[in-house]
């Protein structure tokens, strides 16, 4: 038996709460009080917060002994088991509505009583633990689908909630845009590495804001580049302009950080448009990540940019110029593409006849 169970009587007949309370003293149980109504018993369970109500179907008051079992219960989280002389199939069914944690049927023996209590309890018990396990397990459900989220689009998380999978998907027109940091080995090299990945984190993190803001995917970073794509896994027409939009901003934003930082931040950025596939890889350690030769060219648009600039293939040009001032850069020969001619992005154009256009 638990100890120091403490108990609370509902009962009409003071001569029989008064036997109940010598009864249940003698079990060792302890009785905080007894009351006659149910708006006192509801009074009672309020202030003593008991362990258990013993409770009376008939009362003395309008509210019946069901009635305030059901607020006892589900307001206050205690268990009642009901204690009645009324044995009728109708009470009987109206009582098991409340879902008590017993039932004992008056006149009592001490055994009876005894055992319909412990009972209760250990019902209580078990269901609290339940409760318990529930919660803990739905917060497992809340953490884990929070990481999904974290790691994946949310229509890749769609589809691997529904289906249990995710397919690769080719995407005939997308734009990618690659970062790095000019000189990030020789000034990384001086800082402490604490220091570096506070660096890193606070300066991501913005541009995080910034992608979500335009509503592209961040696909990953290494060491200091950082990779977006505009196009997928949901398809648009706008990628191109939400893409240099963003790249844009990310440049602004680091040029407002520099006049304060210890640390003076000058980012190339280098953008094309064009097929790639999509998927997820990984057994252990799942990445979104994609695929093809628009990764090839963005990448390389990245490396032969400027600081502080943005570097586009004259295929991402064709999409955007009417939006945007651009600069002719010059061309490459890259293995396998052949000639690539690149423009630099100046500022964005805003005229009344491409508002609907430029975003």
């Amino acid at each position: 038996m638990q100890d120091e169970v403490r108990i609370v009587i509902a009962e009409d007949e003071s001569i029989i709460a008064i036997d109940i309370s010598k009864t249940l003293e003698h079990l060792g149980y302890k009785v905080l009080g007894t009351s006659r109504t149910g708006l006192d018993t509801i009074k009672l369970a309020r202030t003593f917060k008991p362990d258990l109500v013993l409770m009376d179907i008939v009362l003395e008051d309008k509210m019946s002994g069901i009635e305030a079992a059901e607020i006892i219960m589900n307001e206050l989280n205690i268990p009642v088991v009901y204690l009645t002389a009324m044995a009728d199939d109708e009470t009987i069914q109206s009582a098991k509505i409340t879902e008590p944690f017993g039932y004992v049927l008056k006149p009592f023996d001490e055994r009876t009583l005894h055992s319909a209590i412990e009972m209760a309890l250990y019902k209580y018990k078990i269901n609290q633990q339940l409760k318990e396990r529930t919660k803990e397990l739905e917060e497992e459900k809340v953490r884990a689908n929070r990481l999904l989220h974290n790691i994946f689009p949310n229509e890749v998380v769609r589809e691997l909630q529904e289906t249990g999978t995710i397919k690769p998907k080719e995407f005939s027109m997308v734009t990618l845009l690659f970062t790095d940091f000019q000189g990030f080995t020789e000034i990384s090299s001086d800082m402490h590495p604490q220091e570096l990945v506070t660096e890193l984190n606070d300066v991501f993190k913005n541009f995080d804001s910034i992608i979500a803001k335009h509503q592209l995917e961040k696909l990953k970073t290494m060491g200091d580049s950082y990779m977006v794509a505009g196009g997928l896994p949901k398809e648009t027409n706008d990628h191109a302009f939400k893409v240099i939009n963003a790249a844009i901003e990310m440049q602004e934003y680091l040029k407002i950080r520099n006049c304060e930082s210890k640390y003076k931040w000058e980012m190339r950025a280098g953008i094309h448009s064009g097929s790639v596939v999509a998927g997820v890889v990984g057994k252990n350690k799942f990445t979104y990540d994609v695929w093809g030769n628009t990764v090839n060219i963005a990448s390389a648009m990245e490396r032969h940019g400027l600081p502080g600039r943005i570097n586009i293939t004259s295929t991402t040009y064709d999409l955007i110029k009417e939006c945007f001032d651009c600069s002719y850069f010059g061309s490459i020969d890259l293995t396998g593409n052949g000639k690539i001619e690149m423009y630099l992005i100046e500022k964005r154009r805003y005229e009344e006849k491409n508002k609907n256009t430029c975003r």
